[in-house]
């Protein structure tokens, strides 16, 4: 008896990452995207409008509804890494002008659980609740410099996905990269995740010492790299203040 209201709940779930992956979508391309009949699609639409998970637009689209902004709300003040890290990102976001991120690892995947846009418009690929693999980007490597448990099963996967040409995609490179993070306590992501896009990481360590995290600052690459010791040291002090509500 359970099987068929966990398959509602499975198909529930990837309407919705459909849509927060693809924005407003009719639905041809929901039930291309999900794999579902059309009539079940217009089914399943009218349940999610009911409860305001989704709205549909004057087009005829369906996209996320604004019940789905208090659920993320509320979902954002339980993590306890965002709300000790909020004031410290706000500054940082301040001093640089640039997208500032905190990431974790869930489920062997690096997590955006928070950010600041920055004022300039940037190509960048992360955004809440979007996913990158340990091996790419200044939050992913700073953590997994760190955790050695993930950094061994992400070596053993290896050859691994080349999201750009400045990708880290051997074993040797991910070994030699985190042992120069620990070395002087930063990574820095140039161009391994989006072209023409630099970031800046540093690990977020709790006030036990456990790590929970990494903190970065992003944005395009002749706007970052130039300025890294100051970047370097104003997220190593907000690491620091989130620590201590840790």
């Amino acid at each position: 008896m359970a099987a068929k209201p966990i398959k509602v709940m499975a198909n529930s779930a990837d309407l919705l990452n459909a849509l927060a992956d693809n924005g407003p979508m009719s639905v041809v391309d929901i039930a291309e995207a999900i794999s579902m009949p059309r009539p079940s699609v217009y089914r399943l639409l009218d349940a999610l409008e009911h409860v305001e998970l989704i709205g549909i637009r004057e087009d005829g689209r369906a996209q996320l509804g604004t019940q789905i902004l208090h659920l993320a709300s509320a979902s954002l003040q339980g993590i306890p890494e965002v709300s000790a890290a909020r004031p410290a990102m706000a500054r940082l976001n301040e001093l640089t002008g640039q997208t500032v991120y905190l990431c974790a690892v869930r489920n062997q995947l690096v997590t955006c659980l928070d950010w600041v846009k920055g004022t300039k418009v940037t190509l960048l690929l992360l955004n809440p609740g979007g996913t990158l693999p340990p091996h790419a980007g200044a939050t992913s490597r700073a953590i997994m410099a760190w955790d050695d448990q993930l950094r061994h099963s992400v070596t053993a996967s290896a050859p691994l996905q080349a999201i750009t040409p400045n990708t880290l995609t051997t074993a040797e490179q991910v070994e030699a990269d985190a042992k120069i993070i620990r070395e002087r306590g930063f990574s820095v992501s140039d161009q391994d995740v989006t072209v023409g896009v630099a970031a800046l990481g540093v690990p977020l360590f709790d006030s036990h010492g456990v790590l929970r995290g990494a903190l970065s600052v992003a944005g395009l690459r002749d706007d970052v790299l130039p300025r890294q010791d100051e970047f370097i040291a104003l997220l190593q002090e907000a690491a620091k203040e989130t620590a201590g509500k840790l």
